[in-house]
C-alpha cells in the first residue's frame, strides 16, 4: 500500500510536469529566408557526399530563383 502510494506520489508531478508547456522566454518567429539558406549550407559544408552532388546542391542553394505565378486561368 505505502509503496503504491509513494509511487503515485512521484508520478503526479511529474506527468503534470510533462504536459505543461515550457514558458517561452522570447517571443517565436518564422526563420527569414536568408537563415533559412544560411542553415542550409551550413549542413551541406557538413556533409560528406559527392564532390559532384555537393556542387549541384550548393549551386540550387546559392542562385536566385524567380518564383513562378502558376494562375494562369486556364
Amino acid at each position: 500500500m505505502f509503496r503504491s502510494l509513494s509511487s503515485l506520489v512521484l508520478a503526479v508531478p511529474v506527468l503534470v510536469g510533462c504536459a505543461a508547456q515550457p514558458a517561452a522566454t522570447e517571443p517565436q518567429r518564422a526563420y527569414s529566408d536568408a537563415e533559412v539558406k544560411a542553415f542550409a549550407l551550413k549542413i551541406l559544408s557538413a556533409s560528406n557526399m559527392d564532390s559532384d552532388l555537393y556542387a549541384r546542391y550548393r549551386r540550387a542553394l546559392t542562385e536566385p530563383h524567380h518564383e513562378r505565378n502558376d494562375d494562369t486561368g486556364s
